[in-house]
């Protein structure tokens, strides 16, 4: 790791901590080791390191939705995994699904012509500005391609890869540490949780392992009316931005059925699965 890296992962490790004694965790920064991070201003503060911790995932929820970057994505990752964590976790966790803030337009222009090595107009015969989706790694605009087709663009934020890498070490440190010194959490192997997250971010910060996986559903859904899977347009994307047809669509908790209709739904589910 190079000075300014190492330096960045100081500072970085330095807010993390920092928002976790705001979240009153005084006793998990003492447990492991980690006062010497903290403002000198809350250092100074002692009983603050033996308060009983309550509302614990809750507060690591907070944690992370406040430092953003790998933090979110570790989040979102996690309330996915009830076979690596409690169900009172994933359920808290399931709360860092929402959006998050976007980056500016003149970013993603900047961004998608340094990637396509054309001008946006060149490509787009339309480009919304305000993106439609926003999250840790990404954000999504609804365009219009010179061709007429429209298309939902996922362009990656500026320096996240650099970010991540520095979230990625700062779990491994935070994981091993906390595994050795708190032995209440010791059941739920943070080191293995660690790892987990190391191989699924890397290969999510390469939006060509998406497009793979997404034209490999799609060829063998094509045939079957059912079905809707997005079609990657190749000659458009890279490993930081992706253009897929554009398809509307609503998240699960926000359709209501009937019985029979999830019946329904359920059966054509498990019958796709089968058939790939």
């Amino acid at each position: 790791m190079g000075v300014m890296q190492a330096l960045k992962g100081f500072n970085r490790l330095k807010q993390i901590v920092n928002l976790l004694f705001k979240e009153e965790l005084g006793f998990v920064i003492y447990k492991l080791g980690l006062k010497p991070h903290l403002e000198i201003k809350n250092q100074l503060k002692p009983g603050e390191f033996k308060k009983p911790i309550t509302s614990l995932p809750q507060r690591l929820r907070r944690v992370m939705e406040n430092s953003g970057g790998g933090m979110i994505k570790l989040g979102q990752l996690l309330s996915l995994r009830s076979d690596l964590l409690p169900k009172e976790y994933c359920e808290e966790f399931e709360k860092l699904q929402d959006e998050v803030k976007p980056f500016p337009y003149s970013k993603v222009k900047q961004i998608v012509e340094l990637e396509l090595n054309k001008p946006l107009n060149k490509v787009f015969k339309e480009f919304s500005q305000t993106p439609i989706a926003a999250a840790s790694v990404g954000q999504v605009h609804k365009a219009k391609l010179l061709t007429g087709e429209i298309v939902a663009v996922k362009v990656q934020r500026p320096a996240i890869q650099k970010l991540f890498d520095t979230d990625i070490e700062i779990i491994h440190y935070l994981a091993k540490l906390a595994d050795k010194h708190i032995k209440e959490i010791k059941p739920l192997n943070l080191p293995r949780i660690a790892d987990v997250f190391e191989e699924y971010t890397k290969k999510e910060l390469d939006y060509m392992h998406e497009a793979k996986a997404l034209e490999l559903i799609y060829q063998r859904n094509k045939k079957d009316p059912r079905v809707t899977t997005p079609r990657v347009y190749w000659e458009h994307t890279t490993s930081k931005v992706l253009v897929m047809n554009f398809l509307k669509g609503k998240r699960v908790n926000q359709v209501k059925l009937t019985k029979a209709e999830r019946k329904q739904v359920a059966t054509n589910f498990a019958n796709n699965l089968m058939s790939q």
